[in-house]
């Protein structure tokens, strides 16, 4: 798969400390203290909100942690 597809990022959070979007499968894997999970069908808009958002943690808990599927 082409790398090109994918957007990596690093936070400073106590929440979070790493994502990756994919943006052909729009699947959202992130490094939560108790592993990493995999959110399925997250919309670009919200992959944007979660890395312009000053806290990673409320936004998470907002707009991600129960609204998409998700994988361990």
């Amino acid at each position: 798969m082409n790398n090109n597809f994918r957007a990596t990022y690093e936070f400073d959070s106590s929440a979070l400390s790493h994502a990756e979007y994919n943006y052909e499968s729009q699947n959202l894997s992130i490094d939560l203290p108790s592993g990493v999970y995999t959110y399925q069908h997250v919309p670009y808009h919200t992959f944007n909100g979660l890395v312009e958002a000053r806290s990673k943690g409320k936004f998470f808990n907002k707009f991600i942690k129960n609204n998409f599927k998700f994988k361990k």
